[in-house]
């Protein structure tokens, strides 16, 4: 996990050295959890908030559904009906956190409570 917080933001981001909000938690879902590589979807803009929620819905038309707060599952952040950022949800120090990066931020691992006080639904999924 240390690899991801040591990147940086990039909004085309798929890695190894720069990632944005969809490859980090792409990658890490793959490296960390064993799961198999998720679409890229590099050619959405990170802005683009609609696409980015098709795409959330194309993904969980294969296979996901919605889970409790568990390791390994993908973060979804809602404003309204939109999808507008994701992150992966990781242990650490025996805690739940969301590993995740944001423009401004960069990489970091987030305690759940402050991830989901940051949008109006946050939906956990795994397949």
């Amino acid at each position: 996990m240390n690899h991801y917080l040591q990147t940086t933001y990039a909004d085309d981001g798929r890695g190894p050295h720069a990632f944005n909000c969809w490859g980090l938690t792409r990658s890490a879902r793959h490296t960390l959890f064993g799961k198999p590589l998720l679409p890229s979807y590099d050619d959405i803009d990170p802005d683009d908030k609609p696409a980015l929620t098709d795409a959330c819905k194309a993904v969980r038309g294969t296979g996901f559904h919605e889970v409790s707060l568990r390791p390994g599952a993908i973060a979804t952040g809602w404003r309204g009906q939109c999808c507008v950022h994701i992150g992966l949800v990781v242990q650490s120090d025996g805690r739940l956190w969301v590993l995740e990066t944001r423009r401004k931020v960069g990489p970091t691992l987030t305690g759940i409570p402050k991830f989901e006080r940051r949008f109006t639904k946050v939906v956990y999924y795994d397949d």
